[in-house]
Formats: structure tokens, C-alpha cells, sequence
């Protein structure tokens, strides 16, 4: 596509064919990454003819067929005049906003005009401020994500913009105009996924199609994903009314990866009715917002299904039996199935049995380099279901790994403010701050029928020592069928029985009944900690919840235990409104603890924000702080070192007495051998006295 400006040899035009890789070959200097070129992003040239600046940073673009606009931060999309193409979906002309967050932990998000288009694409970008901004000042893992808080068009056209110094959201027109050292590109469609989405998009008077999407790690699954549901909610809305649909129209998206999860927090697998089209990163919707919903969820409790792929498949199986219901009430409604990373060994028998239980009307393989037999094994389990294969998403740079990723899906979703009900919104209070939730678990009346462990199964006298600060499922149990052994007159009175279980063979066919083994259930089913009194599932019976007679709505972290007036102290973003409905209906609940990724980022909140409190008055003189509209300052990441080169007192003193945390000097609780050793140099050389 060509530029209205002459070509810059320094510049690498970008357009939708684009298939090369975004940034050079780390080959020559693996161990200093070399700087990425800069790229041409947004296409239209501003003017006073195109832009215009409305009230309350509002800003109105005008995109000509062909343009393309690229856009770094927060804000709210809506179309004036024209349409748009936006991650997959169409958008039409309406008063409708879409939210969108383009951070630059993924790549952004590209508007397009296209080229086929007769006439311009009006649209308006809406200033947004929730608050997921200011858990910078929490973690540096929400640092450097947004624009920096310049000119909505940056510093070249702040004559065009003059009402609005500030913005949440910046107009990108190279990868260099964004926050220095952050690793922009483009979000790319290649024409094969383009295709892909088309066919898979056409409307067909059979039954609603349900689409399975697989491949390894890395290989753009959850962005086809993303990109596939969008489309859907394209076609399945009047393209005359799109504000007004004849009926509550939607996509189901079943999703197995506990991984990296769209709408949840990590360690659960979860089937979401999708109603708006998703233009944010997973961190952005930690649940879904007002209009969409989950119809059921399960936890795991750990992010792979490793841990116990029986329970996973039947999971997998209960969820994909509620979408049956859901097609008795919405009969047009299409599945789209997300699944993990996990292609070989286990994985693939995993995949293999998804395939065999849930029989998609489409497969689609995010990889064209295989493996074969990968791909072999899937077309045999598919049998007559083609198994399409597309190319992988092409990404060089990653800013944050897969367990960065993750804990800033936890942190998002603990930081949820329950308050605000119409959209998602979060604060940023250190959790430490916060007032917890009390859980009786002893006495009359408990809040909790007890504690259940996936995996390692703790002696009871370390149970308090194992879930204290860490993040359990809260499970609601819907039949007391749930739990295994369990009888109506309560776990002792019946004679010990015998139950299926688990074995411990990693093989698939843990799947089978015939290869599961009889084991004799000890009695009681829940005994006591004795120092606590904590309720607990005997920990000499390795079992799980049938997912048949339970659902998790939620995580909760363990903030303490008070023994005297037996009450568990929790946080969680879980509304009061559904706990009070699970009371009343005399439902009980579990708390799970597996092996989900413990929250370290919890345990400093507290110490980071004080640290970047304190640089932020030394550089100022002790005078007021200049925090932005969503209580947030800059800071870099080495806010958590220790002292202040300027000043004699450690950064962030005052913080004392917080759970989890206890704030050593020098070497004090550290044993005789954590000190660093200083080894010779000059081991092993001739002539130093050796013979």
C-alpha cells in the first residue's frame, strides 16, 4: 500500500499481506537483541480536513478508503459514517461504544477502511478511564503499557489538538512515536486466516457450526479465537439495526486453556456467552463485562491439565453438556473452542478425546510445520471432520512471558471493583489495604463445608501453612453428590465404600472406567487441623469434585487465619450479592488449593507503591505529588531496590506488618550458607604453588 509521503528506506511499510517477520534475526548478537527498525503504522496523514477535536477529549478521524489507523492506550470506539474492520469484526454506523485497550504487551489492534469501500469511515475515539492504569503503581508489570499520557496525536500534530493536553489514548504513525524502549507492532490477519474467517463466517441453515481451535504455544490460537468470535457477532447481527437485534444474539466460547484464559482467572476452564466483540487483552476483562456472561465455570486449580487430565475431560464434558442446553433457547447460537498449548504426549491424547466427545463441525490447526504425527493422530480422531491447518502468528518480541501474562491476570482480577456494576473498573488499593472477607469454618453455622487439595495432598497439621497466601477456588457445591462417598445422612454413617478413582498413570486412559482402580474411601471424609479446627477432606483420599453437581465462581487469596475465633480472612472480587444467593439456597462451599502460580506480585503491592511514593517526594522536594486522573505516578521497575542512592533512609520504610511479608536487613533470618561465596579465579592454573 502506498504512503502519501516518499518512502523512507529506514521504514518498512506494512500492509495486509504482510508475512515477513516484524523485527531483524537475533542470530548475530543473541546476547543484546538488536534495535527493531521502525515501522510505518498509521497510514492517514492528519489534517484539519480529517481531524477533528471535540469536547471532553473526544476526537473525531476520517479514514479514506484504503487508510488504516493505529492506536496506543485506552478509549472508546464508536462509527459515525462508513464501516470499519476492527480485529474481525465489521463495524457499522451506530451509538454504540466499543471499548478498546491496545497496550503494548500485545500487539495493537488494527482499524481499517478498506480498500474495496466506496466512501470514508467517520469515526469517534472516546477517552476511557477505569482505572487499570493505575495498578502501575502496584507492579511493574503494568508499567510502560500505555501512552504516556502526551497529545492524542503525539507531539507532531498538537496543533490540531489543542483543547486536550493529555489523553488515555495516542494516534501511533511509526513504532518509534510511542513510550521509549516499548516493542510496538501491528496485530497482522495473513490472507490465509483472512480466508479462514470468511468461510467460517458464512450463514448456513444447518445446525450451528462448532469450531475447535488447537496448535502448540505461541501459535496465535487465542488471537484466531478472539479474532473468530468477533467475526460471528458480525454476522449474526441485522446489519440494519445493529443496536437493536431481534433477539439476544451471541457466540459460546468454551474455554480449556487454564493457561491463558479469556474471561477468567488462570486455573479455570469456563463456557462464556459472548455478546460484544472482545477488542482488549485477556488482563483487560479478568470476567466478563455486563453484557456477556458465564453460563459455568470449573477450576482445575493448576494452569495445565497435567495435574489431572481425568478431571479435565470431565470438565470439558459438563461444560459442553450446558451448551446443549444453551441451543434449547438459542438455537442459532455457533461454539467456538479454544484449547491449551499442549500438543504432545498427554496433550495430544487430550486433544484426541476432545475431538472424540465433543465432535467440532470444523478443526482448525494454528500451525503448518506440524508436527505430522500431531496432525496424523488429530485427522484420525476427526474422521470425516476436515482438520484445516493455518499459518502461525507471527511475533518476534514479547514484553511479558506467559507467567507475567498470567499474573497480571490475577493481579486484574483481584483489583475488580465490585462497585461499579455497569462496566469493569478497577482500584488501585494494595490488597493489603483492603478489609477481607471473614469465613466461619468452625462452630454453628459454618461459612465453609471445608478445604480440598488437587495434587499434593498436605498432612493436616500443615494444611494452615499451605493455603495461607495463596489463591484457593471457591467451589459451590449444587448436590452433595459432588463429593465422592458422601451420603444424605451425612460421611460417617454409612460403612466404607468403594469409589472410583484416579490412578496414577499419566496415560490418557486414566479416561476409561475400565482403567480406573477401587479405592477404599477413609472415614470420615472431613476431619479436623488440630490446631486450627479447619474442616478438611481426609487427605488419605485423593479425590475431586464431580463437576456434575459443582461450579467454581471464583478465586479467593488467603490473607490469614484467626485460630481463636475460628475465622478464615480471604480477598476476593466475588460480589456480595453471590455469596448471600448461594446462602440462601443452602448451597455449601469448598475452597480448592492445587498448584496454581503463587501471588508474589500480592505480597509487595504495598512495599512498590510506598517505594515509588517516596522517589516520586525526593524528586520533587517533598512537595505535593502530581498523580494522574487515575491516582497513578511513573516509575521504573527498580523502584524495588532496596535504598535510595540519594538518601540515607531505604526506600519504603513504613512498611511494617504486612501479611505474608517480613522486612529483613543485611542478613538477619538468612542461614550460614546463604551468603555469597567469593571463589578464586585462579583455580586450575599452572604455576600457582600446585607441583
Amino acid at each position: 500500500m502506498a504512503e502519501e509521503s516518499a518512502p523512507n528506506p529506514t521504514f518498512m511499510d506494512l500492509d495486509e499481506n504482510t508475512q515477513l517477520s516484524l523485527y531483524g534475526s537475533r542470530v548475530e548478537s543473541p546476547e543484546v537483541p538488536p534495535e527493531p527498525p521502525s515501522i510505518n503504522l498509521t497510514s492517514f496523514k492528519p489534517g484539519k480536513d480529517n481531524v477533528r477535536e471535540l469536547g471532553d477529549g473526544i476526537l473525531t478521524i476520517r479514514l479514506a478508503p484504503g487508510e488504516r489507523l493505529v492506536v496506543l492506550g485506552q478509549f472508546e470506539v464508536s462509527v459515525q459514517k462508513g464501516q470499519i474492520t476492527l480485529m474481525g469484526s465489521i463495524l457499522l454506523p451506530s451509538k454504540k461504544l466499543y471499548r478498546v485497550f491496545a497496550s503494548s504487551s500485545h500487539s495493537l489492534p488494527v482499524m481499517r477502511c478498506l480498500a474495496t469501500d466506496s466512501e470514508i469511515a467517520e469515526l469517534r475515539l472516546h477517552p476511557c478511564k477505569v482505572g487499570l492504569g493505575s495498578l502501575e503503581s502496584l507492579s511493574p508489570l503494568f508499567g510502560k503499557l500505555w501512552n504516556d499520557n502526551s497529545g492524542a496525536l503525539g507531539l507532531e500534530y498538537t496543533k490540531l489538538v489543542q483543547k486536550t493536553k493529555r489523553s488515555t489514548f495516542q494516534v501511533l504513525f511509526s513504532s518509534n512515536s510511542g513510550p521509549p524502549k516499548a516493542y510496538l507492532q501491528p496485530l497482522i490477519s495473513p490472507p490465509e486466516w483472512n480466508e479462514m474467517l470468511a468461510k467460517c463466517s458464512m450463514p448456513s441453515e444447518q445446525k450451528p457450526p462448532a469450531i475447535m481451535v488447537c496448535g502448540p504455544k505461541s501459535s496465535g490460537k487465542s488471537t484466531f479465537v478472539k479474532f473468530l468470535a468477533n467475526r460471528l457477532l458480525s454476522t449474526l447481527t441485522d446489519a440494519s439495526q445493529p443496536e437493536r437485534p431481534t433477539k439476544k444474539l451471541g457466540v459460546a466460547l468454551l474455554d480449556l486453556d487454564p493457561g491463558q484464559p479469556e474471561y477468567s482467572p488462570p486455573g479455570q476452564l469456563s463456557l462464556v456467552h459472548v455478546s460484544e466483540p472482545n477488542f482488549c487483552p485477556p488482563f483487560a476483562h479478568p470476567i466478563p463485562d455486563a453484557k456477556s456472561k458465564v453460563i459455568r465455570s470449573h477450576s482445575i486449580a493448576a494452569i495445565s491439565p497435567s495435574l489431572d487430565p481425568s478431571l479435565y475431560m470431565a470438565c470439558v464434558s459438563d461444560l459442553f453438556a450446558h451448551y446443549r442446553n444453551l441451543l434449547s433457547t438459542e438455537a442459532s447460537c455457533p461454539l467456538v473452542i479454544n484449547t491449551p498449548g499442549w500438543v504432545l504426549g498427554t496433550g495430544l491424547e487430550i486433544l484426541v478425546e476432545i475431538i472424540t466427545q465433543l465432535r467440532p463441525s470444523e478443526i482448525i490447526y494454528m500451525s503448518q510445520d506440524g508436527p505430522p504425527d500431531v496432525v496424523d493422530s488429530l485427522r484420525e480422531a476427526a474422521k470425516s471432520t476436515l482438520v484445516l491447518t493455518l499459518p502461525s502468528q507471527v511475533s518476534e518480541y514479547t514484553t511479558r512471558t506467559a507467567a507475567h501474562l498470567r499474573a497480571m491476570q490475577s493481579m486484574s482480577y483481584f483489583h475488580l471493583d465490585s462497585a461499579t456494576k455497569s462496566a469493569l473498573a478497577w482500584n488501585s488499593l494494595p490488597l493489603t489495604s483492603i478489609p477481607p472477607w471473614e469465613i466461619k469454618y468452625s462452630g454453628e453455622n459454618p461459612g465453609l463445608l471445608g478445604v480440598m487439595c488437587y495434587g499434593e495432598q498436605p498432612p493436616a497439621n500443615l494444611l494452615a501453612d499451605t493455603i495461607n497466601g495463596s489463591l484457593v477456588a471457591v467451589v459451590v457445591i449444587d448436590d452433595m453428590a459432588a463429593i465422592p462417598g458422601w451420603t444424605s445422612e451425612g460421611d460417617n454413617m454409612e460403612p466404607p465404600t468403594h469409589v472410583f478413582d484416579r490412578t496414577d498413570d499419566t496415560e490418557i486412559r486414566a479416561f476409561d472406567q475400565d482403567s480406573l482402580q477401587l479405592q477404599h474411601l477413609e472415614r470420615p471424609l472431613i476431619v479436623s487441623t488440630p490446631d486450627e479446627e479447619m474442616p478438611y477432606f481426609n487427605p488419605a483420599n485423593t479425590i475431586s469434585l464431580d463437576p456434575k453437581y459443582s461450579h467454581s465462581i471464583g478465586l479467593a487469596l488467603v490473607r490469614g487465619i484467626d485460630v481463636a475465633r475460628r475465622r478464615l480472612q480471604v480477598l476476593t472480587p466475588i460480589s456480595s450479592k453471590v455469596v448471600e444467593d448461594i446462602s440462601q439456597a443452602g448451597k455449601s462451599i469448598v475452597l480448592i488449593s492445587g498448584k496454581l502460580d503463587t501471588p508474589g506480585w500480592a505480597y509487595i503491592e504495598e512495599l512498590i507503591r510506598k517505594t515509588a511514593l517516596d522517589k516520586a517526594a525526593r524528586k520533587q522536594g517533598g512537595g505535593e505529588l502530581d498523580l494522574d486522573d487515575e491516582g497513578s505516578l511513573e516509575f521504573e521497575a527498580e523502584a524495588s531496590k532496596g535504598v535510595d542512592e540519594i538518601g540515607n533512609r531505604s526506600l519504603g520504610d513504613g512498611f511494617q506488618n504486612a501479611p505474608w511479608v517480613d522486612r529483613l536487613e543485611g542478613s538477619q533470618g538468612r542461614g550460614t550458607g546463604a551468603r555469597v561465596w567469593r571463589v578464586r579465579r585462579d583455580l586450575g592454573r599452572t604455576g600457582d604453588g600446585g607441583d
